[in-house]
């Protein structure tokens, strides 16, 4: 990850055809892209491909930033006592969903059902399995919350227990509890491409049996793992960018 003062200059090699805009979030939960609308710009300009994790953006900000954006990454989480306790926001599962509807409608330039279609296609949700301590608690009514809105992708994340933070110490997620998850999602969002993030703990051999979860659930991408089938395509950029 390279702060934004230094990235232009990394760019300007020409070696990158693609990036991800990502950082902190503020007290309400979104991310500052507006102060670097000048330099989001020049990276459009390049003819490079932006990613942006973007949080919950004002209405007026996405319409904004969405002409500079190819795809968007938004992590989507349904539980309010999970959003209270974890991002410590005094914020709902229906601000994610109408955050994930904005960035639709912004792209979605006339709203034939073709348009749509790619509209969807660029607005990508992140659900964390364990996001409150390493438990299940909400993701099974986040992924009914979306049966409806009937996302083009959704991208699955696994806590990492992570030092000096307050989950520090949690156990990771057993195997089974991720694979219920994933079974639930694949039986109830049926035309949805599901893919494995970056993001789930390395140790062990957890990251083989996610792969072989992925592929049993006919998941579209997978990061991080060397494949064990022979027929897949491999792209060295952020999972989003799988098609």
């Amino acid at each position: 990850m390279v702060p934004v003062a230094a990235a232009r200059r990394v760019l300007e090699s020409g070696e990158y055809r693609s990036i991800l805009l990502s950082g902190g979030s503020d007290s309400h939960g979104c991310l500052p892209l507006m102060e670097h609308l000048a330099f989001i710009e020049w990276v459009h300009e390049q003819g490079i491909r932006i990613n942006a994790h973007v949080g919950l953006q004002s209405d007026a900000d996405v319409r904004a930033l969405s002409p500079y954006f190819d795809k968007v990454s938004l992590d989507y989480v349904w539980d309010d006592g999970t959003i209270h306790d974890v991002y410590h926001l005094q914020r709902s599962g229906a601000d994610y969903l109408h955050a994930a509807q904005g960035w639709v409608d912004a792209f979605s330039a006339a709203g034939s059902s073709e348009e749509l279609t790619s509209a969807k296609q660029r607005v990508n949700l992140h659900l964390t399995i364990g996001l409150k301590g390493g438990v299940v608690v909400g993701e099974y009514a986040a992924i009914d919350s979306l049966i409806a809105f009937q996302p083009a992708s959704l991208v699955f994340l696994v806590l990492i227990p992570t030092e000096g933070t307050v989950y520090g110490n949690v156990p990771v997620v057993p195997i089974d509890a991720v694979e219920s998850v994933f079974a639930y999602a694949r039986l109830k969002l049926p035309a949805t491409d599901l893919v494995l993030g970056c993001m789930y703990p390395r140790v062990d051999s957890y990251g083989e049996q996610l792969e072989h979860l992925s592929r049993q659930y006919q998941f579209r991408g997978v990061v991080g793992v060397k494949p064990s089938a022979e027929d897949v395509e491999q792209v060295e950029e952020c999972c989003v960018f799988y098609k």
